[in-house]
C-alpha cells in the first residue's frame, strides 16, 4: 500500500499536483473528445465517448470542490473557525454539490435509472431530522458508496459520517472533507476501527447518519468464501452455516455495527440494500452502452426493536443480512427475466 505522506506535504504538494493534472486533463479535452468519437465506433456503444464524458465531469467537479475547500479554509480564518456550525454547514453544502454533480453526470452518460423503495417508516425517520440514524448498507459494485452518500445528502438532507481507509487521504478532496467534517480515517492493519466508530456514534446529532458497510469491502465470491473460513476458524459454526446459505452478500463483521449501536442506543437503524451495480470495471465497460436500472431498498429497525444482548445482536445482524440476501436473490431473478435494452 502506498504510504500516506504528512499532512503538510499533502496540502502543499499533493493537492496542487492533483488540481494541476485535472486542469491539464480538461484543457486537452477537445483533442480527447475527437479521439473518443473516432474510437467509439470500433468498441461499440459509444463506450469511449461516454467514459470520457464521465471522467471529465468528475475531474471538473473534483477540481472545483477541492478549490472550494481551499476557499472555505481561508473563509474560516485559515482554519480558526473550521469547527463552527456555519463552517460545518458550508462543507456539507460543498459535499452535497460535488456528490450531486458526479451523480447526475454518471446517471446521464451511463444511462442509469435509479429506483428507490423505502418503507414508510424508513422514509419518515430519514426525512424527519429529530434523531440520528445508523445506516447499515450492502457493499457491492462500483459506485455504491457514492449513491448511499447521495441518497442521504440529497433525498433526506442528512449529514453522512463515514469511517474511511487511511489511503483515501491521498485524494485531497476526501482528505479535506473527511478531516473537517466528523468522519474518521483508519488504518485497518493497525487502527482500532471499532473504537473510532463508537466515538463517531456518540457524537451523532439529530440530523446525522452514520454509514457502515458491515461486509467491510465490495462483495466478491472470494471474499464470501474467506468470510465463511474466518467464521469456521473462530468457531462460529452457526454463523458460518448462515454465511454458506447467503449467495449475494458476504458474512457481516459485527464489530463496527454493534459498536455503533452500543454507543448510540437511541439511534434507529436503516438497512439499505441495492442491486444493479456493476461488479467491476470490466463489467462496467461491458454494460455501459445499455440502459441500466439500479434498485435501492431501505428498511427501518427502530432502536427499541434491537436486542440488548451482544450475542442476540450478532444473530440480529446476521438475520438482517440473510433477509437482504433473499431480497437480492429475488430481484436478480426478476431482472434476469427482463430483456436488456
Amino acid at each position: 500500500m502506498i504510504p500516506v505522506p504528512h499532512k503538510l506535504l499533502r496540502r502543499l504538494l499533493l493537492a496542487p499536483l492533483v488540481v494541476l493534472l485535472e486542469a491539464l486533463f480538461i484543457a486537452i479535452s477537445p483533442v480527447l473528445l475527437v479521439l473518443a468519437i473516432l474510437v467509439s465506433p470500433l468498441v461499440g456503444g459509444w463506450r469511449a465517448l461516454r467514459t470520457l464524458l464521465i471522467a471529465l465531469a468528475f475531474a471538473g467537479s473534483h477540481m472545483a470542490a477541492t478549490l472550494g475547500c481551499l476557499g472555505l479554509w481561508v473563509a474560516s480564518g485559515f482554519g480558526w473557525k473550521m469547527r463552527t456550525q456555519p463552517m460545518q454547514r458550508a462543507h456539507y453544502v460543498l459535499m452535497r454539490w460535488f456528490v450531486a454533480s458526479v451523480y447526475r453526470a454518471t446517471v446521464k452518460m451511463a444511462r442509469v435509472q435509479v429506483n428507490v423503495t423505502e418503507s414508510s417508516a424508513a422514509e419518515a425517520v430519514l426525512s424527519t431530522p429529530d434523531r440520528p440514524v445508523i445506516v447499515l448498507s450492502r457493499h457491492a459494485g462500483e459506485g455504491d458508496t457514492l449513491l448511499v452518500i447521495h441518497a442521504l445528502l440529497r433525498w433526506h438532507d442528512r449529514g453522512p459520517r463515514v469511517v474511511m481507509h487511511q489511503a483515501l487521504r491521498l485524494d485531497p478532496l476526501i482528505d479535506s472533507l473527511g478531516e473537517r467534517l466528523p468522519n474518521r480515517f483508519v488504518d485497518p492493519r493497525g487502527g482500532d476501527t471499532e473504537v473510532e466508530i463508537a466515538a463517531m456514534a456518540r457524537e451523532l446529532g439529530a440530523t446525522a447518519a452514520l454509514v457502515i458497510f458491515p461486509e467491510g469491502a465490495n462483495f466478491s465470491e472470494e471474499r464470501r468464501q474467506k468470510g465463511i473460513e474466518r467464521l469456521d476458524r473462530a468457531g462460529f459454526s452457526k454463523e458460518a452455516e448462515w454465511a454458506r446459505g447467503m449467495r449475494h452478500v458476504s458474512a457481516p463483521r459485527p464489530g463496527g455495527a454493534l459498536a455503533a449501536i452500543e454507543a448510540a442506543p437511541h439511534a434507529d437503524v436503516v438497512v439499505l440494500g441495492h442491486v444493479g451495480f456493476p461488479t467491476g470495471v470490466r463489467e462496467l465497460w461491458r454494460l455501459l452502452p445499455e440502459q441500466q436500472t439500479v434498485e435501492i431498498r431501505m428498511w427501518l429497525e427502530p432502536a427499541t426493536a434491537i436486542p440488548a444482548g451482544h450475542a442476540e445482536r450478532i444473530d440480529w445482524l446476521f438475520g438482517w443480512w440473510r433477509a437482504l440476501d433473499a431480497w437480492v436473490d429475488e430481484r436478480e431473478e426478476v431482472r434476469a427475466s427482463v430483456p436488456r435494452g
